[in-house]
């Protein structure tokens, strides 16, 4: 017997809307795992509490570029360089940071994503004028990517300084996130990042 194409919709809808609940279920149940897709590490940082920003953020893999951009996408000339940042956010004994040249891009490895994450920074110079696109990539299974979030265009110009805090889509992730990527890349001159954190439950 045929299936009257409304209902079928209907049907649809609900399956959707089960799904989306068993989601957020599973998300509350597990707050101190967070991810979607990857566990997170402890959100117990507060490394921008120097500018008042008391929020809880977790560490991107090798966010600080210590182990040479282990695990990041490098494209244009972007590499690790010595030269920690001057506010040494992460670590006293850190020694690294990533160079953009102009037009230079990088993405850092997949990292957790939860339903309520709401925001991520990073220490960020760079040439008089110049500024860095940040980019915030969804993935699914396998890595694809589900939505590019324009993550606004930052002043890298002059001395080392932290980035505003870059908003998220807290609440409203695409359908099948599983993990989150950061893409930085250079505009208007050499640029240079270091430090880069998520927060990635919403804490503040």
């Amino acid at each position: 017997m045929a299936v009257n194409p409304f209902l079928r919709r209907v049907r649809a809808l609900v399956v959707l809307g089960l799904v989306g609940g068993t989601m957020a279920m599973a998300i509350g149940a597990e707050p101190a795992s967070a991810g979607l897709g990857l566990a997170c590490p402890s959100a117990t940082s507060t490394p921008f509490s120097g500018w008042k920003d008391y929020a809880n953020y977790a560490f991107a893999p090798d966010g600080g570029f210590e182990s040479g951009a282990s695990g990041w996408g490098l494209s244009g000339g972007a590499r690790a360089v010595s030269g920690n940042e001057s506010f040494y956010v992460h670590g006293k004994w850190d020694k690294a940071a990533l160079s953009l040249p102009r037009g230079a891009s990088a993405t850092s490895p997949p990292m957790c994503i939860s339903l309520f994450s709401s925001k991520m920074r990073f220490v960020v110079r760079g040439d008089a004028g110049s500024s860095v696109k940040v980019q915030i990539v969804y993935r699914g299974l396998l890595s694809s990517v589900l939505g590019i979030l324009d993550g606004g265009t930052i002043s890298a110009g002059g001395s080392w300084k932290p980035s505003p805090q870059i908003g998220m889509l807290g609440g409203v992730l695409p359908l099948l996130t599983s993990s989150v990527s950061f893409r930085f890349t250079a505009l208007n001159g050499a640029a240079a990042i270091d430090d880069v954190y998520l927060d990635p439950m919403k804490s503040s």
